[in-house]
């Protein structure tokens, strides 16, 4: 059963079980209330029939039927209605006595005084005749009420469901491919959160899927490569091999190939490892110094070969929270950029700079640097930048992973012109993230 039927079911019947005890009560407080007024009004029928004995007044012995009555002096009965008996009845209280005769149920009232006796009786019909009567009164407009309240209560809630049920309507209309975000006119503050939240998990998922998309085209058409030259390596070496002019530079060629495709492999494990999906929201106190000091350190021998001097200039304050394994493929991979690309015997600077609201870490080297016009382009995944470095063999994800990773940091990265007159790459973190050493 629906939502919008069950809570009109509940209503309608909480409203008529309310109403239904209402009246029951109404109707026992009546009936408390009419016998008061008829007891009253047996007292004084009574007193008026006892004034009229005691002055010698002929009393009427025929009635309407409402009311009967029979006068004793000394015991003697003197007068009576034409419906009551000749013989007198045991009442032995004022109020209270219920008798029989005449095919009816009384209610009697006796009244003493001096040498007279009166005794009043009414037919229990006429006090239930009147408590239906006025019950009949009380229920009347709320029979005629239901109808309206059941349909004022659907308009109610089918006005306020409607939202919801909208919301509903558009998530069963959705295809499987359909990920496009979900929008109510003027929807209640108790669906606000769940339409934030549904919208935020298309966006994500969109975003996902697109990478998804993106990184299979891409790796296919990147693998395509370097699958094709170690195809031409095998082929080489095999008709080498049958001439017996096999030769060590071929078996290095090899290699190299081999460790291009495992390097592009490896970028693009990391890429789809810290994509926001997969990173490990788990943070821990990460002190930039360090990280810097590990990745110059694995990277040493890479320096020596390139000839290349490196400098690491710190902050006092350097610690933030984050991901150690993210932050150091984070430096690592702009530490092998400026090497690769700045060329041998540069010079390579590492900084980091604590501010009022941020944390900063700026690699910048002194090669030749990229044109104003392709800086936007190299976070895009296997972008290479063409010109003067288009001899220089990578994959074109190195940048696209230190963007994924700065991003689920909350940072920013920037690029621009070096101090030292090539590439300066910064990445800012915010001060929220920034622990006290």
């Amino acid at each position: 059963m629906s939502i919008k039927k069950q809570l009109i079911t509940l209503i309608i019947s909480a409203v008529m079980l309310a109403s239904f005890f209402s009246a029951l009560y109404g109707y026992k407080n009546t009936v408390k209330q009419l016998d008061l007024i008829f007891d009253q009004e047996l007292h004084s029928i009574a007193t008026f029939v006892l004034d009229m004995s005691k002055s010698n007044q002929v009393l009427p012995s025929t009635a309407d039927g409402v009311f009967a009555f029979q006068v004793f002096k000394n015991g003697k009965l003197v007068s009576k209605s034409e419906q009551m008996p000749n013989s007198k009845f045991n009442a032995s209280s004022k109020y209270n006595n219920e008798v029989f005769f005449g095919g009816k149920r009384w209610k009697t009232y006796l009244l003493k005084e001096n040498t007279f006796e009166v005794l009043v009786a009414q037919p229990m019909s006429s006090r239930i005749e009147s408590a239906e009567s006025i019950l009949f009164v009380i229920t009347t407009p709320l029979l005629f009420a239901l109808p309206f309240i059941a349909l004022i209560v659907f308009y109610i809630i089918n006005k306020s469901l409607k939202p919801l049920v909208s919301l509903s309507q558009q998530l069963k209309n959705k295809n499987t491919d359909d990920l496009s975000e979900v929008s109510l006119t003027k929807p209640p503050i108790e669906l606000d959160p769940v339409l934030n939240r549904l919208n935020q998990l298309f966006v994500r998922l969109s975003d996902s899927f697109d990478r998804e998309k993106q990184l299979t085209a891409n790796t296919a058409h990147e693998l395509r490569t370097p699958i094709s030259v170690l195809k031409i390596n095998a082929h080489n070496i095999q008709k080498s091999f049958e001439n017996n002019k096999l030769t060590n530079e071929e078996f290095t060629e090899l290699q190299q190939n081999v460790d291009r495709m495992a390097h592009v492999i490896e970028q693009i494990i990391a890429l789809y490892r810290f994509t926001p999906e997969n990173f490990n929201q788990k943070t821990e106190t990460v002190d930039l110094e360090v990280v810097l000091q590990d990745v110059i350190g694995s990277n040493f021998d890479l320096l020596s070969a390139h000839q290349q001097n490196i400098a690491l200039d710190t902050d006092s304050k350097n610690s933030l929270s984050g991901n150690y394994f993210a932050l150091y493929t984070l430096f690592e991979n702009l530490l092998k950029n400026a090497i690769k690309y700045s060329g041998n015997k540069s010079e390579i600077k590492l900084t980091i700079a604590h501010e009022s609201n941020s944390i900063t870490v700026s690699v910048e080297d002194s090669g030749p640097g990229i044109s104003d016009e392709e800086l936007p382009k190299i976070y895009e995944r296997f972008y290479r930048v063409d010109s003067q470095h288009s001899h220089i063999k990578g994959s074109g994800l190195g940048l696209s992973i230190v963007k994924h990773i700065t991003t689920l940091h909350n940072g920013e990265i920037s690029c621009s012109r070096s101090s030292l007159g090539g590439l300066c790459v910064t990445v800012t973190f915010p001060n929220i993230l920034v622990g006290v050493q």
